[in-house]
């Protein structure tokens, strides 16, 4: 069964908060440590997904090969583009970062494969608080190693990403085409008319 806010069974669970000091003094770049201490709360280490079964306390786990779950909560939210790669580098491992930020959640992943290395992150996006972070999906993942859920999430990931981009190109499209609708109504060439209808109704307001 799972606990706590994700669908992760608990014997997953790790529940080890992370210090930041020490994690924020690896980051190399003084602009980009800045940004993370002013913008990050708290660093948590919530699952860790191995494939070994009857792994009976956290310090076994952890020393696994496996996928981390990691929770971030932010203070203001920060790209989280730059969170994955910043935490990608920090942590070296195959990662799953959730970022939790004033009701809304992002989500990105990293996948150390050598020189092919690949992070996905999608953009913020409001979240129910009380329904469960879907992370591990049963039908799709029995039977599969942690590796191969790795993969279907960072598929799911980058299709969120995509998804999440094309709503919000869509919503920019909307309001250009409402603030050239607006442009046009009062534009110059209706000028005129509307200040003869202003003429038109002062004329009656003066016959009254």
């Amino acid at each position: 069964m799972s606990e706590g806010r994700y669908n992760i069974p608990k014997q997953y669970k790790v529940d080890k908060g992370m210090p930041l000091d020490a994690l924020f003094q690896k980051i190399d770049n003084l602009k980009c440590r800045r940004i993370f201490e002013a913008g990050i709360e708290s660093v948590e280490w919530s699952y860790h997904l191995v494939d070994k079964e009857g792994v009976k306390d956290m310090k076994s786990l952890v020393r696994e090969q496996g996928l981390s779950v990691f929770e971030v909560n932010l203070k203001r939210k920060i790209d989280p583009d730059l969170l994955t790669d910043v935490f990608a580098n920090l942590l070296q491992r195959p990662v799953l970062m959730v970022y939790l930020c004033d009701g809304e959640l992002s989500m990105g992943t990293y996948i150390p494969v050598g020189k092919s290395s690949r992070t996905c992150s999608t953009d913020f996006y409001p979240y129910d608080a009380d329904r469960l972070i879907e992370l591990i999906d049963y039908d799709a993942d029995a039977g599969k190693t942690t590796q191969q859920i790795h993969r279907r999430i960072y598929a799911m990931i980058f299709q969120q990403k995509r998804m999440i981009m094309i709503e919000k190109a869509f919503e920019c499209l909307n309001r250009d085409n409402e603030r050239e609708s607006f442009a046009y109504e009062f534009s110059l060439e209706n000028l005129d008319r509307i200040r003869a209808d202003a003429d038109f109704v002062q004329s009656q307001l003066r016959v009254v």
